[in-house]
């Protein structure tokens, strides 16, 4: 059970720096247009990187929740498994 903890851990420590990343170039790209009445100046190469690697990281981030969810419900089997039954009770952790 120490694996699946550590493996969960990993997994949202994955999570957050995904959607680090993600505010991170959400920051920069909004940082980069300028302010006032300045025109924003179209720079395709930057809007299709930011575009490309925001979507890298939404799917980085769903496929580490996935992980997640995944492993929530194994550790759950795990701990049911290793319940006592008292008397016919089932004890639920």
């Amino acid at each position: 059970m120490i694996s699946t903890y550590f493996a969960m851990q990993n997994a949202l420590i994955g999570q957050n720096i995904a959607a680090s990343k993600m505010m991170g170039a959400s920051n920069a790209m909004l940082s980069s247009i300028g302010s006032g009445c300045q025109p924003i100046k179209p720079s395709f190469g930057g809007a299709d990187t930011f575009e490309l690697q925001t979507k890298a990281n939404e799917t980085k981030y769903t496929v580490l929740q996935k992980t997640m969810e995944a492993l929530e419900k194994s550790l759950g089997k795990k701990i049911a498994r290793s319940t006592p039954k008292f008397g016919g009770l089932d004890i639920q952790a």
